[in-house]
């Protein structure tokens, strides 16, 4: 089973691998300017999540819910989860079914 902190660190290594489909130097300036828009600091993203993704949303429009979709595909591969399309679900809503979903494991 994965412990919370594990997951946490889950996320992170999805998140970095999501924005990285952007490149290196706009993966940093997102967040850059997450942390000094939102203060939220990369390593706070698990205990922020809400704030993230309007982060997201704010930064990206309509390209958040792409990008979302991507970090969560990622997500689910690193827990060896199926991920299933789910109209409507952003990343919060993912990250609970993952939790939820590892904690029954």
């Amino acid at each position: 089973m994965t412990r919370p902190a594990e997951l946490d660190e889950t996320l992170l290594q999805a998140v970095d691998d999501g924005l990285l489909v952007l490149g290196e130097g706009p993966r940093m300036a997102i967040y850059g300017y997450i942390e000094s828009s939102y203060q939220v600091r990369r390593e706070n993203i698990p205990d922020k999540l809400l704030t993230f993704h309007r982060a997201l949303q704010d930064l990206l429009g309509s390209g958040a819910k792409m990008m979302e979709r991507l970090i969560a595909r990622d997500l689910y591969s690193r827990l060896g989860l199926d991920f299933i399309e789910h109209n409507g679900w952003t990343l919060i809503d993912f990250m609970h079914h993952a939790k939820k979903f590892k904690r029954r494991a």
